[in-house]
């Protein structure tokens, strides 16, 4: 985890430490630093603050997380106390999977962790509505609904993005239709190639926006 206010970083890796479904493995309040150990890093998840930083900083810096974790993957997720603004947005077009509150509850902090991890992603609310709404920054407006690549999916497919656009992580899409993860992460693979839609996030919007009922 990755935090340049020490005493905001000291705060959550002591919340993480006390929590058995996370191992935090490491957390750095030096940018650089943090690029440079991602690289051969077992971390699951890299969380990232946005705090006072711009979009085009913000870009770069998931950029550079996500480049130098190439060989490991790890998925990254922004970490804000607000999800207004040009640079949470940009998180997400930047590859992140998700935006996270800091000051959300504990228990929803280390479910929407538990989320990404599983291949899922996490958003608040408010942010999500703002997407919906197309009410979002001009940053953002890569996303555009295509109503006929719907056609292309599946009926299999259709069940999977119906349970996508509720939240629903890898495992508990899984769970609901009695298949494998690996099956549920080839389904969604599977979508970002038909529907031309580049990550999960996208996936969600999409769904939310033109998913006729099943």
């Amino acid at each position: 985890m990755y935090d340049p206010n020490f005493l905001t970083l000291a705060g959550l890796a002591s919340l993480f430490r006390n929590e058995p479904s996370i191992q935090l493995v490491g957390q750095f309040f030096d940018r650089q630093e943090c690029v440079r150990t991602v690289q051969t890093c077992t971390a699951d998840v890299i969380t990232v603050c946005i705090d006072h930083l711009s979009a085009p900083e913000t870009s770069a810096l998931v950029g550079d997380l996500i480049a130098a974790a190439a060989d490991v993957s790890p998925y990254v997720v922004a970490m804000s106390m607000a999800d207004t603004g040009a640079s949470a947005y940009e998180a997400l077009r930047a590859g992140a999977r998700g935006v996270i509150l800091k000051n959300c509850p504990t228990r929803r902090l280390v479910n929407e962790i538990m989320t990404v991890a599983d291949g899922g992603t996490a958003l608040p609310e408010s942010m999500m509505q703002a997407l919906l709404d197309s009410s979002t920054p001009s940053d953002v407006a890569w996303f555009s609904a295509r109503t006929e690549g719907q056609a292309g999916l599946t009926s299999r497919q259709r069940e999977v993005l119906a349970l996508v656009a509720r939240g629903l992580s890898n495992s508990e899409i899984a769970g609901s239709l009695g298949v494998s993860r690996s099956t549920v992460k080839s389904h969604v693979s599977a979508m970002l190639r038909v529907l031309d839609l580049r990550d999960r996030t996208q996936l969600i919007v999409y769904a939310h926006r033109v998913l006729t009922p099943i």
